[in-house]
C-alpha cells in the first residue's frame, strides 16, 4: 500500500483551489451535493441506516458512495464524479517535493525534471495601470486561430495586439510536471465540463492557446468533409484551391511531417494490434522540430526547448517579427464595442501578478474573435450580439477511452504523445464514424479515467499504470450541444451524444479492445462506472468476462453516456458556424459576423459542422484563409 495519505498531499487544500476558478453556479451545485451527504436522512436512504456521512467508516463510506455512482438520479451520479475526479486527480498528480514521492514510486512514475529551457519566444507587453491603447486589428485569443490570423495581419501592414485570457508562460518557465501544468495551461485548471458533468472538457488556456499543450496530431481536412461542409454551409471556398493552398501553408510553417514520429510503447500497441487483424492505420504526422526524446511525454505541459511547434513560437513570432504586433497575456476581453452595427475596439481586464486588475480598452476597426468553441460565443453574447445560431451547433468528437494491462512495459506517459492512428472506422454511416488514437497520461488523467470502485481496488489498478496502454475512440458526431452564458457572462455547455454517437461509441469500445487483445495485453478495461472488463485488469467481478467475444457482447448493449461512462472532449467545434445567412449561420464565408462589421471569427466555432479529425490544422488553415480575406 502506498506510504502517503490524502492528508499529507494536501488534496482538500488542492481541491478548494480548483474550485476557486470554477463558476459560483458550478460551486453552488456541489456544496449541496457535499451537504446532502452528510443528512443522516439522506444517507439512510443510501444505505439504510441514518448517519452523518462524515461519521461513517469506511466501508460504509464506500457504499454509500458506489450508491450514487449508479443512482437513477443523475443530479447524484454527477455529484459522484465531481468528488470523484477532484479528489483522484489531485491525490496522484500532487507534488509534494517529496523525493521520491512515494505514490509516483508505488505505480513506477518519474515525473519530468524540467530540464533546460530555450530563451523566451515572444516579447510580452506589460500593462501597470488602465490603460488605452490603438491598433488596426485586435485579435482575441493567441491558439490556433489567433496566433495564425495575428500574423497574416501583421505581416500585411497592420498594427495589431493579441489579448490573451491566460497564463503567461514561456519555454523555461513551463513546469511540466502534471499539477502545475495543468494549472496553468489549461482551461479552468483542466475541470471544465458540460453542466450535468458528463463529458469532460480539456481545452488550452495559455500562450499558443491549445496548440501549447496538445499531442501534435497534424491530420488535414478530409477531403469528404471539406466537400460536405461546402455543400452544406454553401461557402464553396472549403472544397477549392483556396483552402488546399492555406492547409499547405499551414503544414509548411508548422514543418509537418513523419520524420519525428517516433513510435512508443503505447502507439506500439495499437499499431500492432492494428496489424494482427488487417484493419487500417497509420502514421501520424506530427509538428516538431529537433524534439527531445527525454521530453516528448511531457510535451503536454509545454515544450521547454521549443521543439513543439506551437503559435507561441511559429507564428507569434512571425507576427512580431513584422514590428507590428503587441501580445498581452493575462489579458481577458470582457466584450466587443459595437457601434452602430461596426466594431469599435474591446474592453478588456488585466490580472497583474500583484492580484491587481487593470482596465484596458483598445480602439480598433477589425476585430478578430478567435477564444474557441466555448468562449468565442460567449464573448460575442457578452457584447451584445444575437443571432439565432449563435451559440448553437457545438460538436465535440464525444471520446471515451480502453485501458489496458501488458505484461511488459508501456509506460504511457513517455515519448511522443499520438505517432498512430486507426482509421478502418472513419466513414461506417455516410462518412460519419470514429477514429481509434491513443492517449498519453500521468498520474493524475490516469486515476481520473480509472473507474472507482473502492479505494483499495482504485490503488490496485494505479499499481499497474507503468504496464497499462490506452487507446481512445474519438467519433465523428452529428448531434450538437450549447454554449449559453450565466449572470457573470461565464460560458455554460450543454451536451449529451445521441443514440447514433452513442452507437458509435460502443462499437469504438469493442474494436479499441479487441485491438489491444489482439496486441497481447493480458487485461482489458472499459471506463464504465461498472467497468466491463476480462484478464487481470483489475475490473470489478460483476463486469468481469472470460474471453474477448463475452466482453465485446457485453459493450455493445452497454450505457455510454449519462456519468455511466466517463466521456472526454479535447476538439470543440462549431458554435458560430460560418455560411451564406444570419438565419443558418454566424459568420460569413469571409468570417465576418452577420450584422457587425469589423468584427470576424477564426477558430474552431467557425466550422460548420464536425471535422472527424483532430482539428488543429484545419482551425490554422481557416484562420488563415479569413485573415488572408481581411487583409485583401
Amino acid at each position: 500500500m502506498f506510504a502517503s495519505d490524502a492528508a499529507s498531499r494536501k488534496v482538500a487544500w488542492r481541491i478548494e483551489q480548483t474550485l476557486g476558478v470554477l463558476a459560483e453556479s458550478e460551486r453552488a451545485r456541489l456544496r449541496l451535493f457535499l451537504k446532502l451527504l452528510n443528512q443522516p436522512l439522506f444517507i439512510a436512504f443510501q444505505n439504510g441506516r441514518a448517519s452523518r456521512f462524515s461519521a461513517l467508516s469506511q466501508a460504509d463510506a464506500e457504499r454509500v458512495l458506489l450508491s450514487l455512482a449508479s443512482s437513477r438520479i443523475g443530479d447524484l451520479r454527477a455529484g459522484f464524479q465531481a468528488i470523484r475526479r477532484l479528489a483522484t486527480f489531485h491525490y496522484y498528480s500532487a507534488y509534494t517535493g517529496v523525493s521520491p514521492d512515494p505514490v509516483w514510486t508505488a505505480i513506477g512514475y518519474t515525473p519530468s525534471s524540467n530540464p533546460p529551457g530555450a530563451l523566451a519566444a515572444l516579447h510580452l507587453t506589460k500593462i501597470t495601470g488602465d490603460t488605452t491603447l490603438e491598433c488596426d486589428a485586435c485579435v482575441i485569443g493567441s491558439g490556433a486561430g489567433g496566433g495564425v490570423a495575428a500574423a497574416k495581419l501583421a505581416v500585411a501592414g497592420m498594427k495589431v495586439i493579441v489579448l490573451e485570457a491566460a497564463s503567461d508562460w514561456q519555454s523555461v518557465e513551463f513546469d511540466q510536471r502534471e499539477e502545475p501544468g495543468t494549472r496553468e495551461l489549461y482551461l479552468d485548471r483542466g475541470m471544465t465540463s458540460t453542466r450535468d458533468l458528463s463529458l469532460s472538457l480539456l481545452a488550452g488556456a495559455a500562450l499558443g492557446g491549445g496548440t501549447t499543450v496538445n499531442w501534435q496530431t497534424s491530420l488535414r481536412t478530409p477531403d469528404s468533409v471539406r466537400a460536405e461542409w461546402a455543400a452544406s454551409s454553401g461557402c464553396e471556398h472549403f472544397a477549392g484551391d483556396s483552402f488546399t493552398a492555406s492547409l499547405d501553408e499551414v503544414c509548411a510553417r508548422l514543418s509537418v511531417s513523419t520524420a519525428e514520429s517516433v513510435v512508443n510503447a503505447n502507439n506500439a500497441a495499437l499499431r500492432d494490434g492494428c496489424k494482427t487483424l488487417g484493419y487500417d492505420w497509420s502514421t501520424i504526422p506530427r509538428n516538431s522540430v529537433g524534439c527531445d526524446a527525454l521530453q516528448c511525454g511531457n510535451c503536454v505541459y509545454g515544450c521547454r526547448h521549443g521543439a513543439k511547434q506551437s503559435t507561441a513560437v511559429t507564428y507569434l513570432v512571425d507576427a512580431q517579427s513584422s514590428g507590428n504586433t503587441r501580445v498581452i497575456a493575462l489579458c481577458r476581453a470582457n466584450r466587443v464595442i459595437v457601434d452602430n452595427g461596426r466594431v469599435r475596439g474591446v474592453e478588456a481586464t488585466v490580472s497583474a501578478e500583484d492580484g491587481a486588475r487593470y482596465a484596458v480598452k483598445i480602439k480598433a476597426a477589425i476585430v478578430v474573435a478567435a477564444c474557441g468553441s466555448l468562449h468565442t460565443p460567449a464573448l460575442l453574447l457578452r457584447s451584445g450580439v444575437r443571432l439565432p445560431q449563435l451559440g448553437r451547433n457545438l460538436h465535440l468528437h464525444p471520446t471515451t477511452g480502453i485501458g489496458a494491462v501488458f505484461s511488459h512495459r508501456i509506460a504511457p506517459w513517455e515519448g511522443p504523445p499520438q505517432t498512430i492512428v486507426c482509421n478502418e472506422f472513419a466513414s461506417l454511416r455516410d462518412g460519419y464514424g470514429f477514429r481509434i488514437e491513443t492517449a498519453p497520461a500521468h498520474p493524475g488523467l490516469i486515476a481520473l479515467a480509472t473507474p472507482w470502485t473502492g479505494a483499495r481496488a482504485h490503488r490496485r489498478q494505479m499499481q499497474t499504470s507503468t504496464n497499462k496502454a490506452l487507446l481512445i475512440v474519438l467519433v465523428r458526431d452529428r448531434s450538437t450541444g450549447t454554449v449559453t452564458i450565466d449572470t457573470h457572462g461565464r460560458p455554460l455547455i450543454d451536451y449529451r451524444p445521441g443514440a447514433g454517437e452513442q452507437a458509435m461509441l460502443r462499437e469504438g469500445m469493442a474494436r479499441a479492445s479487441r485491438i489491444l487483445h489482439a496486441a497481447g495485453a493480458v487485461g482489458v478495461q472499459t471506463l464504465h462506472t461498472n467497468p466491463l472488463s476480462i484478464g487481470t485488469s483489475g475490473g470489478a467481478e460483476a463486469g468481469h468476462f472470460a474471453d474477448i467475444e463475452s466482453l465485446c457482447s457485453a459493450i455493445s448493449t452497454s450505457r455510454a453516456g449519462e456519468n455511466y461512462l466517463a466521456l472526454f472532449s479535447a476538439h470543440q467545434m462549431g458554435t458560430c458556424r460560418m455560411g451564406r445567412n444570419a438565419s443558418t449561420a454566424v459568420c460569413d464565408e469571409r468570417g465576418e459576423v452577420f450584422g457587425v462589421r469589423g468584427l470576424f471569427v477564426a477558430d474552431a466555432s467557425a466550422f460548420p459542422g464536425s471535422s472527424g479529425v483532430n482539428p488543429m490544422i484545419t482551425i490554422m488553415a481557416l484562420a488563415h484563409h479569413t485573415a488572408k480575406r481581411i487583409a485583401d
